[in-house]
């Protein structure tokens, strides 16, 4: 079995001995070649293979034919030329300020020309990229490469001041590009966000923007196809690790997790690489790409403009409003969230040209909403886990529903604007992680799934979930489909509770539940206190 190559963005490396799994993607390096257009720009969210896929692309130009001999671009009628690459990794150079940035950039094309034999003495950064892009091409056309450009930007935004600094001396170098171009074969722009509509590449004008391009769908990320060809092995030895789960079991775990976002008007979906390859390297469903560096600066804008947040089941947009960043005062949060990958397409509307958005996954549902509630609710005494462990251990519901409703009430109405039962249910699931406690959610039985089970001490607590009902027909329906049935004859009494949300009033409406005994027979009625 093939190792996984998790966190490797050497094409190399990982194609150099037939070791690692390789989802291939050399056709869209052929595709782009033949298109003919040759300045592009892509932009995805971080860890979405977009550095691999410039990695492959210099190993490509350079010539190194022999090491893709397994993949589609060998069987092209690629010609091979070899063209010198200038390769720039924005996301390793500093920017904490203008000075960083323009010191680091400088000391980083210094470095590329002392490796090709290039004296890069000059009065500024553009001057020394005209001469190092000018010395190169004598060899061949030059292939230029961007990885993370706006990373000087987005570390940035809680000092408008150094990322309008940093914004202008990035306009400057790009703009150095557009002269340059009889000198170069491709470029390749990469990033999380664009921030076109304030100028920084105003100067680059004939950048191809293949974003939300149909063709390049695929482009990075797994396909489902991809999904189940590669990793066969890896789900098998899954399978065999956990007695009694099937392969499809899996492949829909994996697919519920990480698959589900969507790129443009093609209903093409891909699954998020990193989490996908984490998810085969452990076995287990996780938030592998949110625990890699939650944005601090998607929550700082949320922060900064709260009644600007967007509901969690989705909004609509046109295609300019998702692709430009129009200001880096007061960003789009729409925009915002869905170039980071928080947001995906989840349908196209082709008579409004519209997108409709959403959350693409579990993974990004349950991490992002947890995120939500630690940094929305902190003036609450929402984290005193002892106080509400012993609520719970006397049955005193009222406690944990009462901080439950200063909780939700402490979010703006956005988030609920048509906001479906999902949502308040996990909503509700992070601000029981915030208590202390570790909810299981939709947990399967013969009958149907359990919303939330809440394992304590000395007992089990089984929660039904409604919106805009009642909470004695959540309760009905535990009672009726005998949610509680697993959990008898285990020494704990169950504790069985309906509650209802209201979308009117953005909250809990009302709660009921019984205690049952460990037999599971009815001891007592749970109900909120009257008085």
């Amino acid at each position: 079995m093939k190792k996984l190559p998790i966190g490797i963005q050497s094409i190399k490396k990982i194609l150099s001995n037939d070791e690692y799994v390789y989802v291939d993607k050399t056709g869209f390096v052929n595709q782009l070649i033949d298109e003919g257009s040759p300045h592009y720009f892509l932009s995805r969210p971080r860890r979405f293979g977009k550095s691999l896929f410039l990695n492959t692309l210099e190993e490509v130009f350079k010539g190194n034919k022999e090491l893709f001999r397994e993949c589609e671009i060998y069987r092209s009628d690629y010609k091979w030329k070899k063209h010198p690459v200038i390769y720039l990794d924005f996301a390793q150079i500093s920017s904490n300020s203008y000075e960083d940035l323009s010191s680091g950039l400088k000391a980083e094309l210094e470095r590329m020309g002392q490796l090709h034999g290039i004296s890069l003495e000059g009065p500024s950064i553009q001057f020394q990229l005209k001469v190092l892009v000018e010395s190169l091409s004598k060899k061949n056309r030059v292939v230029f490469l961007v990885d993370e450009y706006d990373s000087a930007i987005i570390n940035t935004l809680k000092d408008p001041e150094t990322s309008e600094k940093n914004r202008g001396l990035l306009k400057d170098f790009f703009s150095t590009l557009k002269s340059l171009d009889r000198y170069l074969e491709l470029t390749f722009i990469t990033g999380i966000s664009k921030f076109s509509h304030v100028s920084l590449f105003s100067g680059l004008n004939n950048l191809n923007d293949i974003t939300m391009d149909p063709k390049y769908a695929a482009i990075m990320g797994y396909t489902e196809e991809e999904v189940k060809r590669c990793f066969s092995e890896h789900v098998q030895a899954i399978v065999s690790e956990k007695n009694g789960v099937s392969e499809e079991e899996v492949f829909k775990e994996v697919q519920a997790w990480y698959n589900g976002y969507r790129f443009s008007k093609s209903k093409i979906c891909v699954y998020n690489p990193f989490s996908t390859l984490n998810f085969m390297n452990r076995k287990e469903a996780a938030g592998y790409w949110y625990s890699t560096g939650t944005p601090s600066f998607l929550i700082d804008e949320l922060k900064k403009h709260p009644k600007s947040m967007i509901s969690l089941d989705g909004t609509t947009a046109r295609e300019d409003e998702l692709t430009d960043i129009t200001s880096l005062e007061e960003i789009d949060l729409k925009a915002l969230m869905y170039q980071t990958g928080y947001f995906t397409i989840k349908d196209y509307n082709q008579i409004s040209k519209r997108y409709h958005l959403g959350l693409p996954n579990k993974e990004v549902r349950t991490a992002f909403l947890n995120s939500l509630v630690r940094n929305f609710t902190k003036n609450i005494d929402i984290r005193s886990s002892e106080k509400f462990v012993k609520a719970l251990e006397k049955y005193q519901l009222d406690i944990l529903f009462d901080q439950v409703k200063v909780g939700f009430s402490s979010f703006a109405y956005q988030v609920f604007a048509g906001a479906k039962e999902r949502t308040y249910q996990a909503m509700l699931l992070s601000m029981l992680y915030g208590m202390g406690f570790e909810p299981l959610s939709e947990r399967s039985t013969n009958t149907g799934r359990i919303d939330v089970v809440l394992e304590m001490q000395k007992s089990t607590y089984i929660l039904e979930l409604k919106l805009d009902s009642k909470s004695e027909v959540a309760l009905e329906q535990i009672r009726k489909k005998e949610y509680f049935k697993p959990y008898t004859h285990k020494g704990k009494e169950i504790a069985i509770v309906g509650a209802n949300f209201s979308s009117e009033k953005r909250n809990i409406s009302d709660w009921n539940g019984d205690l049952l005994s460990e037999d599971g027979s009815f001891i007592k009625k749970l109900a909120p206190d009257k008085t």
